[in-house]
């Protein structure tokens, strides 16, 4: 079974955390880490989208129906790709493909469809999704939600993507001169590669 080192949670917000999930040393996204849809449940419980209870529920539920399972990680991938590409597009300044903003759309109203307003609004998000509503779909739904309070907050000013790889994450510095999703992995390999072409 994959584990989730904290090296895995570098974005600084559970919808970056979530695109950061592929990707590998270069821009191009070639390296998947969702490869079962138990390998998205363990990511997230270890950062903090499901709890153990819910965690250990989807697990059963996927062991019982593994077609369903399987669907449910080909969406999820296909909503983290669409959401990468979407994110990217604004940090970048790109051209973005009316599909995949539609697809972004899309997963967000679906998710806000199923969810109710927390009374614990306070100090927790305030609109939840329940397993017992949303299923195998609980994971989508609740990553979908993030993304939205991510675009709706004053920390979309902070996006920026890694100098080296695909990954986001958000810079809270001053300066937003951070460039490096982690000095310990793209840091020190561009550190590494200048050194060697010196």
């Amino acid at each position: 079974m994959r584990t989730w080192p904290n090296a895995s949670f570098v974005g600084g917000d559970p919808a970056l955390d979530f695109v950061n999930t592929a990707g590998g040393r270069t821009k191009v996204r070639d390296s998947e880490r969702l490869h079962r849809f138990v390998d998205a449940l363990e990511w997230a419980h270890a950062g903090g989208v499901l709890d153990q209870a819910e965690r250990d529920r989807l697990v059963a539920r996927a062991d019982h129906d593994p077609v369903e399972a399987e669907q449910a990680l080909g969406e999820l991938r296909e909503q983290r790709e669409a959401l990468h590409a979407f994110l990217l597009a604004g940090v970048e300044g790109t051209e973005l493909d009316a599909g995949v903003r539609q697809r972004v759309h899309s997963d967000i109203a679906t998710a806000y469809r199923e969810a109710e307003p927390s009374e614990y609004f306070l100090t927790h998000p305030a609109w939840v999704v329940d397993i017992t509503a949303a299923g195998a779909r609980l994971l989508s739904r609740r990553l979908a939600l993030a993304a939205s309070r991510l675009l709706a907050s004053d920390h979309r000013a902070q996006l920026n993507v890694c100098g080296r790889c695909s990954w986001l994450f958000l810079d809270p510095s001053p300066t937003r001169r951070r460039r490096w999703c982690s000095m310990a992995t793209c840091g020190n390999r561009a550190k590494a590669q200048r050194h060697q072409q010196a």
